[in-house]
């Protein structure tokens, strides 16, 4: 069964035996903000409890916005960049085990930005397909994923009616 204590070694395991310029702060964050790794030893002055409660705040905030987005649903593509062309903060979303979790780099004086989001970019891939190999990774059946499957408004109704 996936666990987030299998998880952060193996992140750790990718980031740190990795190219990663000193001026880059790495974090990996759940949705709810709590960071679960992150390169403590390139930046001390940050906050990590701040910047892990902001990265998950902006990316629920910019998902939103894209509800304003006219036509199909995309957001399996999106990537959240705010930065010049030498700093910046950059937020990627990945899913493991159908649980949403962010990396995010902050960065400065950095020569090619694209070079590093690719890098990141290829680091979440590996991570997603170790994780959905795993022996132990469970599968939800279609009886776990819904609570409530071909119910009738009138069924629901019976359900929640404490008048009936």
């Amino acid at each position: 069964m996936f666990m987030e204590e299998n998880f952060i070694p193996h992140f750790k395991n990718i980031f740190e035996n990795s190219y990663w310029p000193t001026h880059y702060q790495l974090f990996v964050c759940r949705n709810d903000g709590v960071i679960l790794y992150q390169n403590t030893d390139r930046d001390n002055n940050l906050d990590s409890h701040s910047i892990g409660a902001l990265i998950g705040g902006v990316w629920q905030a910019a998902k939103s916005l894209s509800d304003f987005i006219p036509g199909p649903d995309l957001k399996d593509g999106y990537r959240l960049s705010f930065d010049t062309s030498s700093q910046g903060v950059y937020i990627l979303p990945f899913s493991l085990n159908g649980i949403e979790y962010y990396l995010g780099a902050i960065y400065k004086d950095e020569k090619n930005p694209a070079k590093i989001k690719n890098l990141m970019r290829s680091k979440i891939f590996s991570l997603e397909k170790h994780f959905s190999t795993e022996p132990n990774a469970k599968q939800l059946s279609d009886k776990e994923q819904y609570l409530f499957k071909n119910i009738s408004d009138q069924e629901m109704d019976d359900i929640f009616n404490i008048y009936s």
